[in-house]
């Protein structure tokens, strides 16, 4: 048998399910226990006993903090009538915040779980920041968001988003330059800062050049700053490309969903259309033939289904036909969106998004567009893309050598096709100075801790202890640099599926370990700011709607905190 017994009467009652909650409560409103209440100082004692049982109010009370900024319920939840009952049902003596107090909740865990990453960041040795552009439900509003991406023991490649902040649409790259030194001082970071990644605009370029000067002056000295440290973002590029084509056929495009539109409304044309997208494998995927649709996958996925419905289409609508001109151009575009649609999917498509998976789509993107090019909308992509296409593949090449499945032979076969003559002897030539930036800091680091300065010392044979160092130094960066040379003349690594890359690398730390730290540098560098659900949108990501109105210290609190629950900080000790 199953008790409940009351804290303030002492009396027993059935415990069982089928009895219920009723009982009880009526009890509680009964004149006898009343009394015993006044007697006890009524329910100011949150905690309730009953068999095991022990109500923690504070627990509950952060439970009920995560459980809102996790799933992004709006915080006048807990002034709901309705969700006040359902929790009063479970809990008769529980006591439900009001809006003002559940913020000061949210702020107090956004504060500890800050301070719990402050402490997991001190064991981390670079990090590259990646930053992001919001607007509210309203598009009153614009926001810049910063993450970082990093690779921790493991080792695993994470992200964790450190801030959001409002900025205004027409910001300037020295208002912006100020956020960003705010952001990286608070975290305690402008000496690890590697990289940073961001949509290519005049402000954000002006903004990055502020940044590499001050983080200079900080005495940030990661290896790989001079080198390779404003990414601008692949996506974006991509999308800008997108929008070229896309406005240059916006009437054929206005024509074409008109007549798949049109088309569907029959017995008939709807069932050709199922057929189609049935034969091109679109089912499940989002079409744009009624209206303005905000990826544009969803325009890629309809100009597919136009061009297999072309015959059809011309039969159903004489007065809406499209020119055999315009079919030209529609078709053209597609192949082109298909040439973007494929690489992104790449792109997002790895498990674990290093920098190494985007070499080979990058060539491949290039050597497309330069077979289209008997296509005007694809010359003029050609052309805007070509300025890039040599920072990038010399970016991304680089991680591409410290893909063991690839290595540098496949980046020199590569570079086989194309204009890229010159590209292979810069990689071999930036492959050696960076190694040779990561021996030399890594021989430092072990002298400093290994021989202590001192001018006045003297060995026992007479000679000048920082000439010897000088030559051991000398000794260890050759040795480093033999270390290289083996790996890059190392058969590929033959393996079938996905490869942990970093996991493969983390095993050769002990013995090569200026490759590693050169590797993992590399590999950890974002070449997108995008994810996968964002990749293909049009406009600048929108926020939760629940964010609108919010003070910033609290939205700023909702947008970080969901991430670290999402991915839960956890301190290790050494």
């Amino acid at each position: 048998m199953i008790w409940a017994k009351c804290q303030h009467c002492g009396k027993r009652f059935s415990g069982l399910s089928k009895d219920g909650t009723t009982h009880l409560k009526n009890h509680l409103n009964s004149s006898k226990c009343r009394r015993s209440q006044q007697e006890t100082g009524g329910l100011e004692n949150p905690t309730v006993t009953n068999g095991n049982f022990v109500f923690d109010e504070e627990r509950s009370g952060l439970d009920l903090v995560r459980m809102i900024i996790k799933n992004g319920y709006p915080l006048n939840l807990v002034e709901d009538e309705y969700f006040k009952n359902f929790a009063k049902n479970l809990q008769p003596t529980i006591k439900l915040p009001s809006q003002d107090t559940l913020k000061d909740k949210i702020l107090c865990f956004y504060r500890e779980e800050k301070e719990k990453l402050r402490k997991q960041f001190d064991k981390v040795l670079s990090f590259s920041l990646i930053l992001n552009f919001w607007q509210d439900c309203g598009k009153k509003s614009k926001y810049c968001s910063f993450t970082l991406q990093f690779i921790e023991d493991g080792p695993k490649l994470k992200k964790k988003n450190l801030a959001i902040k409002n900025v205004e649409y027409n910001y300037v790259g020295e208002t912006l330059f100020e956020m960003v030194k705010g952001v990286v001082l608070e975290w305690n970071i402008d000496k690890k800062l590697a990289s940073i990644t961001v949509e290519s605009s005049y402000a954000n370029n002006q903004m990055v050049k502020i940044l590499y000067r001050w983080l200079g002056d900080q005495g940030n000295c990661q290896p790989l700053k001079k080198q390779i440290f404003y990414i601008p973002c692949i996506t974006h590029l991509i999308f800008l490309l997108v929008k070229y084509g896309l406005d240059k056929i916006n009437y054929i495009l206005h024509k074409i969903r008109k007549a798949i539109k049109y088309m569907s409304k029959t017995a008939i044309g709807k069932q050709k259309f199922e057929e189609a997208v049935k034969k091109l494998n679109l089912g499940g995927k989002d079409i744009a033939y009624e209206g303005f649709r905000r990826r544009w996958d969803s325009i890629f996925f309809m100009l597919q289904i136009a061009l297999e419905l072309r015959g059809e289409i011309c039969i159903d609508l004489q007065s809406k036909n499209l020119s055999i001109e315009e079919w030209d151009k529609a078709e053209f575009m597609c192949k082109c969106l298909s040439v973007f649609y494929d690489a992104i999917c790449s792109f997002f498509g790895s498990k674990c998004l290093s920098m190494n998976v985007y070499f080979s789509k990058i060539v491949e993107t290039q050597g497309s567009l330069l077979r289209l090019q008997e296509s005007d909308i694809a010359k003029k992509m050609g052309i805007t893309f070509a300025p890039h296409f040599d920072f990038y593949t010399h970016v991304s090449a680089m991680a591409a050598v410290f893909d063991p499945r690839t290595n540098l032979k496949f980046v020199h076969y590569c570079f086989r096709y194309g204009d890229c003559t010159k590209l292979p002897t810069l990689i071999d030539g930036a492959l050696s100075r960076r190694f040779g930036a990561y021996a030399k800091d890594l021989c430092s680091q072990g002298l400093s801790s290994s021989f202590p300065n001192n001018d006045n010392s003297s060995s026992s044979y007479g000679d000048n202890p920082r000439n010897i160092l000088d030559r051991w130094k000398k000794l260890q960066r050759g040795s480093q640099m033999t270390q290289l040379d083996q790996y890059l003349r190392e058969s590929s690594l033959h393996s079938d599926g996905e490869l942990d890359i970093l996991g493969w690398w983390h095993s050769k730390s002990q013995d090569s370990p200026a490759l590693w730290a050169m590797a993992r540098d590399i590999l950890a560098i974002p070449m997108s700011t995008s994810t996968s659900n964002s990749a293909f949108c049009v406009e600048t990501t929108t926020l939760d709607p629940i964010f609108n109105d919010l003070d910033p210290d609290i939205i700023e609190a909702l947008f970080c905190g969901k991430d670290w629950l999402d991915n839960p900080i956890r301190i290790t000790h050494a």
